[in-house]
């Protein structure tokens, strides 16, 4: 019984150390010289925006530590000062886009198509900082953000060609439109066109007319009864 119960637990164990193992042997790694790309697509809602440029630089390069992966400033940004912890964070994105502004740090730059869509190709894996200069005909530019290459999959596996979809925003809402008032115009006589000037001139002398003939009348009357 003791040896069926020594035995027992070591098997156990032996299956404990294999699964690790396995664990071990599956968990995927950084190709370190293979090539990769990175498409963003500018959107508002559902419709895509054209129009504008997009600069890319490479800010960073991947480290290895004992199977673990994190980012070095690298090339023209060794000297930021940043720490890239948080390669998620806005405000690393936005200190970066500064220091590249700054000191004046040449990028790629393309135009976004008018589907919205801009591509970098043949890239090394590495950490990438997104500028926008140019922003679409009546869009504001948007915020600098960053990207890895490469980056994880649900799978647990790494990809090396990123989609990236930005959000675009109107640089000014439209305003509502309210309906204006109408001027009223000056009156006219309907149908001729003539203005209501000549009424009154047309008053006083037909009451001339009216005045006259009356006295006329009177003075024939006065006449005959004589």
């Amino acid at each position: 019984m003791r040896k069926l119960q020594k035995l027992s637990a070591f098997l156990l164990a032996a299956m404990l150390i294999f699964s690790m193992s396995l664990t071990a042997y599956a968990h995927d790694y950084v190709q370190m010289d293979k090539k990769g790309t990175i498409t963003v697509t500018m959107r508002m809602g559902e419709t895509a925006v054209g129009g504008g440029t997009l600069t890319l630089y490479q800010v960073g390069e991947v480290r290895e530590d004992d199977g673990n992966y994190t980012f070095q400033p690298t090339g023209d940004f060794a000297s930021c000062g940043e720490s890239f912890e948080d390669v998620t964070s806005p405000a690393l994105a936005d200190s970066l886009s500064k220091y590249a502004k700054e000191n004046k740090l040449p990028g790629v730059t393309k135009n976004i198509d008018e589907n919205g869509t801009v591509t970098f190709t043949d890239l090394e894996v590495g950490l990438y900082l997104f500028v926008q200069n140019k922003a679409a005909n009546g869009y504001n530019k948007a915020d600098p953000f960053l990207v890895s290459l490469p980056y994880m999959q649900d799978n647990g596996q790494y990809g090396y060609h990123v989609d990236a979809s930005l959000k675009a925003e109107l640089e000014k809402e439209p305003e509502p439109t309210t309906p204006q008032p109408t001027k009223p115009t000056d009156p006219t006589l309907p149908q001729t066109g003539q203005l209501n000037w000549p009424i009154p001139v047309l008053a006083v002398l037909g009451l001339l007319l009216f005045t006259a003939g009356w006295v006329m009348r009177y003075g024939k009357r006065k006449a005959n009864e004589k």
